[in-house]
């Protein structure tokens, strides 16, 4: 599996998220649960620095897309910056550079006071339900995802149980 950091923090009022080394299904819970804070906060934009990211997988990308779709509906953005051509390529082939605003280069910042968000999933129970919401989120996202992700969906939806899909979205 591979592995990387999460890092999160403010600056000038912009929720910052850096993504050192791969962004995968181990950072998505801390992700999903920082983002949902945020937002309820009156959090409405958001940056994620991918200068030093070398991979996303499909469950940190529909997590991640999950915030942007709710960003949208309330006006606010959520902006990709600084992302390799491969790390790029998976947001493309998603379609979520239609959701995220994705930009080329990153204004130098001061890193330091970001903090890294916990990896791991705290209840095994929430596994399944987690990679069914971020996948249903890229279906949402894009129509064209359903080929790639609509067997895995409808396999979590008949595996997780009924109380554990009380999060609304």
């Amino acid at each position: 599996m591979r592995t990387g950091v999460v890092l999160a923090g403010n600056l000038n009022g912009i929720a910052v998220l850096k993504v050192i080394g791969a962004g995968s299904f181990e950072h998505s819970f801390s992700l999903r649960q920082h983002c949902d804070y945020l937002i309820q906060c009156g959090t409405n934009q958001f940056l994620v620095d991918l200068t030093e990211c070398t991979y996303l997988d499909s469950t940190f990308l529909g997590t991640l897309a999950r915030p942007a779709l709710k960003l949208r509906k309330t006006g606010g953005t959520l902006r990709v910056a600084g992302s390799s051509r491969r790390v790029l390529e998976s947001i493309r082939t998603l379609g979520l550079d239609r959701l995220f605003e994705c930009v080329e280069s990153l204004v130098p910042y001061d890193a330091s006071g970001l903090r890294p968000l916990e990896a791991g999933v705290p209840h095994k129970e929430t596994t399944g339900e987690l990679l069914l919401r971020a996948h249903q989120t890229l279906l949402e996202c894009d129509p064209k995802n359903a080929p790639k992700f609509q067997d895995l969906v409808s396999y979590l939806e008949a595996e997780v149980a009924p109380t554990d899909r009380g999060d609304s979205r």
